[in-house]
């Protein structure tokens, strides 16, 4: 009878073990080079379009905020972001300033978010292309169904964000996903379809220069 349980305490022990060989999200180390190739892959992105759906999870509301449009990134001139739900606006990061553009209203509010504030560049095609000088990386796992490739971040300086989740695909290593957390308990969701690299992209999307009859409102 001890023999037979021994045999079967043994066989736990064995399966116990392949579980966690096999199945057991990876983790990051200094062997492991998937964080290398993120990085040397954004490194030569110039240009990226995507369609992008945004959600924010503000703890004591019922109701999400939901945002739908288009993002588009250009090396050396900036990014922008169209909206088309649940209105139609335009931001512009350009040179360190965020503009809002509302056209309805024929007004713009131009925010200074230069000197890397947060402990990360806005510009978030530089973060990704320099991961490991803004982040610790907690942890890289694929997905065995999807081959989709997590990376838990964790940011080096004090910041808003409290921890992030960043999907790629397996792939191509087109962002999939972004997942933040926040010090206020706020979770703040992006997804990316039909994401394109190195694409013609209309230098307009970019532009800055407002008619002369909209209303500029500059905030520091």
């Amino acid at each position: 009878m001890k023999i037979g349980f021994l045999k079967l305490f043994i066989i736990f022990l064995i399966l116990q073990l392949f579980t966690v060989i096999y199945f057991t999200p990876k983790s990051y180390g200094i062997s492991d080079n998937t964080v290398n190739k993120i990085e040397a892959k954004y490194k030569s992105v110039y240009s990226i379009g995507a369609y992008f759906y945004q959600k924010e999870e503000i703890p004591g509301y019922s109701q999400n905020m939901v945002y739908k449009g288009y993002f588009y990134y250009k090396k050396h001139i900036g990014m922008a972001w169209v909206y088309e739900y649940p209105f139609h606006k335009r931001q512009v990061l350009k040179n360190g300033r965020l503009y809002i553009v509302n056209k309805i209203m024929k007004k713009v509010t131009v925010i200074n978010v230069s000197g890397k504030k947060g402990g990360f560049p806005p510009n978030v095609v530089e973060v990704i292309g320099n991961l490991t000088n803004y982040f610790k990386v907690m942890k890289v796992y694929k997905k065995l169904v999807s081959s989709e490739i997590i990376l838990i971040l964790k940011p080096i300086k004090v910041q808003r964000a409290k921890k992030i989740y960043v999907g790629f695909n397996g792939t191509n290593l087109k962002i999939e996903f972004l997942k933040i957390f926040t010090h206020q308990g706020q979770t703040i969701i992006f997804k990316y379809k039909n994401v394109k690299f190195n694409g013609r992209i209309n230098g307009k999307i970019f532009s800055v220069n407002f008619p002369s009859y909209y209303t500029i409102i500059k905030e520091n």
